[in-house]
């Protein structure tokens, strides 16, 4: 079977920081749905849990992969994992409206290539 040159694509992690609205499950489907739109995704299924006493679980699964949030209002904090395999996705716009619609102080972003095979120890590419 022949590698994927350009792996498996492309994975962003949010982390969200005074964030605002950490404890609404309808903002959270909302903004699911919108990111889905806006990144020109295909959404297959969007699933939002609301939590007792506080806290939100929402996962968009989409056709590419996922898009979740999960949220700790306590802490004003919102961890937001956004994977496509589609390369012709704009998951930077998903993150867009995901980071508006929390309008969070402070956003700790880590950015991956998903299936980028490393060389055997002790090879070079």
């Amino acid at each position: 079977m022949k590698d994927r040159e350009r792996g498996f694509g492309k994975h962003i992690i949010l982390e969200l920081w005074d964030a605002q609205n950490t404890n609404s499950s309808a903002l959270v489907r909302r903004a699911l749905s919108e990111a889905c739109k806006s990144g020109n995704l295909k959404l297959a299924e969007l699933v939002v849990h609301q939590f007792s006493p506080c806290g939100v679980s929402g996962v968009a699964m989409i056709a590419e992969s996922h898009i979740a949030i999960h949220t700790w209002p306590e802490y004003s904090f919102a961890a937001v994992d956004i994977y496509s395999c589609n390369d012709e996705a704009d998951i930077n716009k998903v993150a867009e409206v995901l980071r508006a619609a929390f309008s969070p102080c402070q956003v700790n972003r880590v950015e991956l290539r998903r299936g980028n095979r490393l060389p055997p120890a002790g090879e070079t590419q």
